[in-house]
C-alpha cells in the first residue's frame, strides 16, 4: 500500500487472447521496457480494487461523481436548451459535456473492476478503453479552459480590438477544434496501445503530455495570474469573470497535477500504487466542482425549484457586455 512499483522482469503470464495476444507470452523474454512500463501500469491503475485503501478511495469518488454527474447534467440542459446562447456559454456547455464523459467513464471503470462481471482479460481491455476516453475528456477539457482563459484575458487587457475583431462563431469553431484534435489523438493512442506497438505508444503519451503540461497549462496559469491581478484593481468584477478564476484556480489545484504525475512517470518508469487512484478522485473532483461554482457564485435567492435554477444560470450567463465593462 502506497508503495512504488517500478520496472522489472517478472514471470507473469498473460491469458488474453485476440489483438492482445501480440503482448503475450512469457514476460521474461520481454525486454523492451515498454511493455513493462505498460503491465505495471495497467495492473496498478485497473488491476487493484482489492486494495482497502483504493476501495475507500473509490467510494469517495462515486459520491463526488454523484454530485458532479447531476450538476453536469443540469448545466448541459439549461445551457443546450433554455439559456441564451453567447461566446462563453458555448465553451461552458461544451466543458460541461467532457466533464459529464469523464465521470461517466471513470464510474464505470471503476465499477467494472470492482464486480469483475467479465473475464480479467476483458476488463483489462474495456478499462484500458475507458482509461482512453478519460484521458481525451481530460484534453479537451484543459484546452477549452486554455481558449477560456486566453479569451477571457484579452478581453480585459484588450476589450475594444475583441469587441471589433473576434470572428463571430469563435468559440464553436475552436470547441469543435479541440475535440477533433483530441479525437485523433486519443484514436491513433489507442490504435498503437491495441496492436501492442507500446514503443510508439509510449512516444506518443509522452509527446502529448509534455504538450498539455509545458505549454497549455503555462499558458492557461500565465492567463489566470493577469486575469487575478486585473480583478485586484478592479472595483467591482462580475460574476463572469470571479466565475471564471475559481473554476481555473480549482482546476490547476486538482488536475494539473494529474499532468505533473504521469509526465514524470513516463519519464522514469515508476508509478506509486496509491497515486493512481487519488489522481483519479483529484480529476473526478475537479470535473464535479463546476456547476457547484456556477450555482454559489450566481445564486443570490433561494432556490428551490427547477425555475429559480433556471433564473441563477440566466444569472450567471448573462450577456458578455458584462465582461469588457
Amino acid at each position: 500500500m502506497g508503495s512504488t512499483l517500478s520496472l522489472n522482469s517478472t514471470d507473469k503470464q498473460q491469458n488474453c487472447h485476440g489483438n492482445y495476444s501480440t503482448c503475450s507470452g512469457n514476460f521474461t523474454n520481454v525486454l523492451n521496457k515498454a511493455e513493462l512500463f505498460y503491465d505495471h501500469f495497467s495492473s496498478i491503475a485497473f488491476l487493484s480494487a482489492g486494495n482497502l485503501t483504493w476501495l475507500v478511495i473509490f467510494a469517495l469518488t462515486i459520491l463526488i461523481s454523484i454530485v458532479g454527474m447531476v450538476g453536469n447534467g443540469s448545466v448541459i440542459w439549461l445551457l443546450g436548451f433554455h439559456v441564451k446562447k453567447n461566446n462563453f456559454t458555448i465553451y461552458v456547455l461544451n466543458l460541461a459535456i467532457t466533464d459529464f464523459a469523464m465521470i461517466m467513464s471513470v464510474n464505470t471503470s471503476g465499477i467494472l473492476m470492482i464486480t469483475h462481471t467479465s473475464k480479467k482479460c476483458d476488463v483489462i481491455k474495456i478499462a484500458l478503453l475507458l482509461g482512453q476516453f478519460s484521458s481525451f475528456t481530460y484534453n479537451v477539457g484543459l484546452y477549452l479552459l486554455t481558449a477560456i482563459s486566453v479569451e477571457r484575458c484579452l478581453s480585459i487587457l484588450f476589450p475594444i480590438w475583441v469587441r471589433c475583431h473576434r470572428p463571430k462563431h469563435l468559440s464553436t469553431i475552436v470547441s469543435l477544434l479541440f475535440w477533433i484534435v483530441s479525437a485523433l489523438i486519443t484514436g491513433a493512442e489507442f490504435l498503437l496501445e491495441y496492436f501492442c506497438l507500446l514503443d510508439f505508444w509510449l512516444t506518443s503519451v509522452r509527446i502529448v503530455t509534455g504538450i498539455n503540461l509545458f505549454l497549455f497549462t503555462p499558458v492557461m496559469v500565465i492567463s489566470t495570474l493577469i486575469l487575478f491581478i486585473k480583478m485586484c484593481f478592479r472595483y467591482q468584477p462580475g460574476k463572469l469573470h470571479n466565475i471564471l478564476l475559481i473554476i481555473l484556480l480549482f482546476f490547476i489545484i486538482t488536475a494539473v497535477p494529474i499532468s505533473i504525475f504521469f509526465f514524470f512517470s513516463i519519464i522514469d518508469y515508476n508509478f506509486n500504487s496509491i497515486a493512481v487512484p487519488t489522481y483519479i478522485l483529484l480529476g473526478v473532483l475537479n470535473s464535479s466542482l463546476n456547476p457547484v461554482i456556477y450555482f454559489f457564485v450566481g445564486n443570490q435567492c433561494t432556490c428551490q425549484s427547477w425555475e429559480s435554477m433556471k433564473v441563477v444560470f440566466q444569472r450567471v450567463f448573462k450577456d458578455e457586455t458584462e465582461l469588457n465593462g
